[in-house]
């Protein structure tokens, strides 16, 4: 079994997408043998308000079991109470994504701080941190966005060592001191590249703090997955990449 935990439907200005409904999503994972994804939709990354597009994400989902929604949340708006109000009401509790470097706030803003705050008296049981869309050599060049930085992450797990964070898309680098570095930060796969993918990084972190997560539609399902089906690597050390952990941070 494969949970994706770093998934995205909708429109991009900057790439060329296939135009996937809910049910061609579905499809298209399970044909390359992800049984669950965790999607968020793509317009919350430019929407002046992402709520405007993550209110819409359950409709568009419901008849769809295998992909679950995740909310996209800018706490630098000042509804964003309101809107995780309105997620709960709603039945997203596994998890909340922010995208600091987009929204434009830093991980030590007073914003985020309170946003924390607020997870800990709800269901929430994950902070999703999107580190990057795309990798920054291939950005449009009027529209260069680095990725959320490492060092930012570090300081903001530790400073809340109670909250369980999952950075999504982050380089090799940033990967092994993200989870080297900390207690309470978990990483996805999407963006780790070398020669035998997963036995070259378990020598660098433990297996339970690694996620499958493919970052379909910005790169290849298949090539994340390949990561999966040619790892030489301890079978109980595969399922917990590939859904193990997954279950275990998000139920």
């Amino acid at each position: 079994m494969l949970i994706d935990v770093n998934c995205w439907m909708g429109f991009w200005p900057f790439q060329v997408f296939p135009r996937l409904s809910a049910a061609r999503l579905a499809a298209h994972l399970a044909a390359r043998g992800v049984s669950r994804a965790f999607v968020s939709p793509i317009e919350s990354v430019l929407c002046p308000d992402p709520n405007a597009a993550s209110r819409k994400l359950p409709g568009k989902l419901r008849a769809q079991p295998s992909l679950v929604p995740v909310p996209v949340l800018d706490p630098s708006l000042g509804n964003w109470r309101e809107c995780l109000d309105e997620y709960a009401a709603a039945g997203l509790g596994r998890a909340v994504k922010i995208i600091p470097n987009y929204h434009r706030y830093e991980l030590d803003a007073p914003c985020v701080e309170e946003l924390v705050r607020a997870l800990a008296g709800r269901p929430a049981r994950l902070l999703m941190i999107q580190m990057r869309l795309e990798d920054e050599r291939h950005q449009y060049p009027l529209m260069k966005v680095p990725g959320v930085p490492a060092d930012a992450i570090i300081a903001f797990a530790k400073r809340h060592p109670h909250l369980r964070v999952l950075c999504l898309g982050p380089y090799p680098g940033e990967a092994e001191r993200l989870v080297g570095e900390t207690d309470n930060v978990w990483i996805d796969i999407a963006f780790l590249e070398y020669a035998n993918t997963l036995k070259h990084f378990l020598r660098k972190m433990p297996c339970d703090r690694m996620l499958f997560g493919s970052h379909t539609p910005f790169l290849y399902t298949r090539a994340a997955v390949m990561k999966i089906e040619r790892a030489e690597i301890p079978r109980k050390d595969l399922l917990a990449i590939a859904s193990g952990n997954a279950l275990r941070l998000l139920g």
